[in-house]
């Protein structure tokens, strides 16, 4: 059964709408992708040895490489260590997602399949090898353990108190027993294999069947002469927590020579075996950078924010990599398979390190993608309480309780970390929200106009900065804001209409026209109760991640009927989660309208128009589901109110003199279709419904 996400990124991958994820600001992130095993296309293929290290097949490998290819920045090791300085990792300049592609432990077809596709297209990667499998020819403890209970002919295995009915439970005994060499000593285990051998009545597999599944040296150097560079894996694969430091040290060094003598240059980078957080020491990343490498990989599923990698404790991906669909919206929008990190591993940290600061910072962020602010909040000042210089989560804090109405609170947290950095310029961002929202436009004008000296680019800041202006009615000022951030974003045709529009009122009635207003906000959401579309900033804050990104591509996609009722069950979920939060129930009247389901399409539309009077988008929409089942007098309503806005939108005019013309109020409906070809003289649409008004009126 697929989970949701699952279910989402084929629906968008398969509508082609995930290349709109491509242009949102997730570009200070790092995805690297965790390969492991890749299984032959051919459907009759069964392994002898551990199903759960392949990724994926052939042709899928084949997918989502071409799609990475295309779509993003894949980054070869030495680009990634390029990336890193004294001061930390700088992300590179790209509009694109940036990957990077990771192979563990030294398996054939890492050689005979994924590094032929990988050369096809010209893509690099790290291939991290085991140096113990790689001379002895010898599998790791995880296939062995698998081989012995696939091939045993006992009925049951018992094993220190442990009993498994083989003929329907070699799974549960596969991974009792992977477990068990992952969380026990060594000295406890290192005999581990032997003993399952004795009771499943199967000899440990022969030297031929082994040698045939392992990377040779000569595969291996053909592989680092074609963009593939070669890491550590340590040199037994043992779990680092269950050896000694000292054994830990001999582990990483002794497998870096092995590879230097045999490849002929530098090893700078090692992925630690089984390597979860609990199955690493704290002392693991200063042995590794005493070894030598300068960059340690974990499992820790995550992506990777370019200001705070840890160089040796990068976290990788290797869930979910069975689709294209799967990695591709994992790569243009990583957050949205995040949120499904164990709240309860966060909880069990703090039950055994209570003063352990980043799990309350973890476990907010995990309720803050569920929607539970209040729990966050507690979340985050908790591991305030043990970290008072936890910038993150003073951040997550500050933004939390501005969601919240908490505004003093907001303010206060936000300005401990302005008080140490000055010039970060999306603090004074969220207090130019904060203070707009507590009606203190002096305060919160002083602090967008900072951000954006700052960063001059700042888009958001700069459009609530107009928005402010013109509340002030500094017309002018806000005009030129709109023509700043249409100059940053010089694809977004709708604000370049909106300042076309705003320099012929300037033209027409002057720089201090108050026509400015209603046009100005018009492109935010709302007109001319403005102290209304302040109130709307915060939820702009990012409180639910990236659910404002998934609205935004579900309103423009075309999607099957299959793939509506998909999204149309997960808005539902949303729905329950944030029932204030007007821009989802719009999005289900949407969804609604798209299935054909108008009963439910128009009540989403009049429940966001409650919480939000001046959602344009919305009434635009009602308007148009009321005038296309003939109610005239009910789609005027919509149509007088959107009047006000003052809108560039022909389409609307147009609408309501049909409207008007199909209730035979000839005069008004003029009035409108005049306003329609007034923006757009060329207009077909509106001179034909100008020629029916005109017949109309000579017959009467």
């Amino acid at each position: 059964m697929k989970g949701k996400k699952e279910l989402l990124a084929d629906v968008l991958f398969n509508s082609k709408v995930v290349n709109l994820f491509k242009r949102l600001p997730l570009r200070n992130k790092l995805i690297i992708l965790n390969y492991h095993r890749i299984r032959p296309s051919n459907p009759q293929f069964r392994t002898a040895f551990d199903d759960g290290v392949y990724s994926v097949n052939e042709d899928e490998f084949t997918r989502q490489i071409k799609w990475l290819k295309h779509n993003t920045l894949i980054l070869s090791e030495k680009d990634l260590i390029n990336q890193h300085n004294k001061s930390g990792f700088l992300p590179p300049r790209t509009s694109k997602p940036c990957v990077v592609i990771t192979f563990d432990d030294g398996y054939r077809d890492n050689y005979t399949i994924a590094f032929q596709i990988l050369k096809y297209f010209e893509v690099p990667a790290i291939l991290f090898v085991t140096t113990q499998m790689i001379n002895t020819r010898q599998l790791s403890w995880w296939d062995i353990i698998a081989y012995l209970i696939k091939h045993s002919k006992e009925p049951f295995i018992a094993f220190d108190g442990q009993k498994f009915f083989l003929p329907d439970q070699k799974q549960d005994a596969i991974m009792f027993f992977q477990q068990r060499m992952k969380q026990g000593q060594y000295e406890l285990t290192k005999y581990l294999l032997s003993e399952l051998s004795e009771a499943c009545e199967v000899a440990l597999p022969d030297s031929t069947l082994q040698d045939r599944e392992i990377l040779t040296w000569e595969e291996i150097r053909d592989m680092a002469r074609h963009q593939v560079a070669i890491g550590s894996h340590t040199h037994t694969h043992r779990v680092l927590s269950s050896i000694s430091l000292n054994s830990q040290k001999e582990e990483m060094i002794l497998s870096k020579l092995i590879i230097e003598e045999n490849i002929g240059s530098p090893v700078l980078t090692i992925s630690y075996p089984v390597g979860e957080p609990r199955f690493i020491l704290p002392e693991t990343s200063e042995l590794a950078a005493a070894s030598g490498y300068l960059l340690g990989f974990t499992t820790n599923t995550g992506v990777n924010d370019w200001k705070n990698i840890q160089p040796y404790r990068v976290k990788r991906i290797a869930r979910l990599l069975e689709k294209v669909s799967t990695v591709s919206l994992l790569t243009v929008l990583p957050e949205l398979f995040t949120w499904d990190s164990a709240a309860m591993f966060q909880i069990k940290t703090m039950e055994t390190n209570p003063t352990y600061a980043d799990a309350y910072y973890r476990l907010g962020i995990i309720h803050l993608g569920q929607g539970r602010v209040d729990q966050a909040i507690r979340n985050f000042q908790e591991a305030i309480g043990f970290n008072p210089n936890y910038t993150e989560a003073r951040i997550k804090l500050g933004i939390s309780q501005a969601y919240a109405g908490r505004y003093i609170e907001a303010e206060n947290n936000l300005k401990v970390i302005l008080e140490k950095r000055p010039g970060f310029a999306d603090i004074h961002y969220y207090l130019g929200i904060v203070h707009a929202c507590n009606r203190q436009a002096f305060l919160a004008i002083h602090h967008l106009e900072k951000a954006i000296e700052i960063n001059p680019g700042y888009k958001d800041a700069i459009l609530k900065l107009g928005v402010l202006y013109c509340r002030q009615q500094q017309y002018s000022l806000a005009l030129s804001m709109l023509e700043r951030a249409s100059q940053i974003d010089a694809l977004d045709s709708d604000l370049k209409a909106l300042v076309e529009a705003g320099q012929q009122i300037i033209k027409t009635h002057g720089r201090a026209s108050p026509v400015l207003t209603p046009l100005f906000a018009s492109y935010i959401g709302s007109i001319d109760q403005l102290d209304e579309l302040i109130d709307g900033f915060v939820t702009h804050l990012g409180i639910s991640p990236n659910l404002n990104d998934i609205m935004a591509i579900v309103e423009k996609g075309e999607f099957p009927v299959e793939n509506l009722e998909t999204l149309l069950n997960l808005f539902q979920e949303y729905v329950t989660t944030f029932p204030q939060y007007a821009d989802i129930h719009y999005i289900l009247g949407i969804l609604f309208r798209k299935l054909d389901l108008s009963k439910d399409a128009e009540r989403c539309f009049i429940e966001s128009i409650r919480l939000n009077p001046n959602y344009i988008k919305a009434r635009l929409n009602l308007f148009n589901l009321l005038k296309e089942q003939k109610r005239f007098s009910e789609a005027i309503e919509q149509g007088y109110f959107l009047e006000r806005f003052s809108l560039p939108y022909p389409d609307m005019y147009c609408g309501m003199a049909e409207t008007l013309l199909g209730m035979a109020r000839y005069s008004d409906a003029k009035r409108f279709v005049q306003k329609a070809i007034s923006i757009n003289p060329t207009y077909p649409m509106a001179q034909q419904v100008l020629q029916q008004i005109d017949e109309h009126r000579e017959l009467c």
